[in-house]
């Protein structure tokens, strides 16, 4: 395993650590531009593209490379960014595989529990038991599990975790970086409102929940990638899960208050992390620093 010496200097050059991440942010969003100028020239809102839209097939790529723009940025800018480490820097920590059952288990059943907390409040607050818990996931489409399966793994997370977070956390702490990730996965995470009629498409509560949620999603990412050592892998799986459980777990058209609860319950996860862990690292009784990944 490299040092942590080893690790800060594979991703420090001529171009700064800084440096890095202001070309990774610009490439993000101008990535995810790109991904959506087939629904932007035709005019079409996200939620009216069916099997009967002209040029789907340019549509669905342009999703796709929207979907995976911050891992897109990331290895663009690791490869061609001079002193960037190149993408050993970005997938290093997918070989840490060897960390405790216990946080494959909050990886994967922790956003079960919390998604479930939700719509346990949400019943008990109207006084009506859901018709339905839970639901299985659809096996086709762009919202199927084979999507879901590839975008929680690949798309996002090398970009998030692999990148940003192991070259901001070097500069400004882990808690810093991680809220500063988590606005930028948060309006990230809301492109689609370039899209004709997009602001129609998210309510006030939601958009509302997404900073919320995300922010403190990407706190919860970062002590779970630092307390493993730089384990990129749990953070994917961790992605993987809530997702999963958002599939499982269907939200009722209520105006986001089941996305709003489920972000409050996030936020409290997140602020119990910052309580009993270390600001600069977001590990408990860390006298290691930083992970060397």
């Amino acid at each position: 395993m490299a040092t942590a010496a080893t690790h800060r200097q594979s991703i420090r050059g001529p171009c700064s650590n800084i440096g890095q991440i202001i070309a990774w942010v610009v490439l993000l969003f101008s990535v995810t531009a790109i991904g959506a100028l087939p629904m932007l020239i035709q005019g079409v809102n996200l939620t009216k593209v069916t099997q009967s839209t002209p040029h789907l097939a340019l549509i669905l790529m342009g999703m796709l490379v929207t979907s995976c723009s911050p891992t897109l940025a990331a290895l663009l800018v690791a490869c061609l960014c001079p002193g960037a480490g190149g993408l050993s820097s970005v997938f290093r920590g997918v070989r840490m595989w060897r960390v405790g059952l216990v946080w494959y288990a909050i990886a994967l059943l922790g956003p079960v529990f919390l998604m479930l907390g939700a719509k346990t409040m949400i019943a008990a607050r109207l006084g009506i038991l859901p018709r339905q818990w839970t639901v299985w996931p659809s096996f086709s489409g762009p919202g199927g599990l084979p999507f879901i399966i590839f975008g929680s793994l690949l798309a996002e997370e090398p970009g998030w975790r692999g990148f940003a977070q192991p070259r901001l956390q070097m500069r400004c702490g882990a808690l810093a970086a991680s809220v500063l990730i988590g606005f930028l996965w948060s309006t990230w995470h809301l492109w689609y409102v370039i899209l004709p009629g997009g602001f129609s498409t998210v309510t006030r509560t939601d958009a509302v929940a997404t900073y919320l949620r995300l922010t403190s999603t990407a706190v919860i990412y970062a002590w779970m990638y630092n307390s493993t050592n730089g384990s990129l892998l749990i953070a994917m799986i961790a992605h993987l899960g809530h997702n999963l459980a958002a599939s499982l777990i269907p939200t009722p058209a209520d105006g986001g208050q089941q996305h709003l609860i489920a972000a409050l319950l996030y936020l409290v996860a997140a602020m119990i992390i910052v309580f009993t862990t270390d600001a600069r690292t977001l590990r408990r009784g860390d006298v290691h620093g930083l992970p060397s990944d």
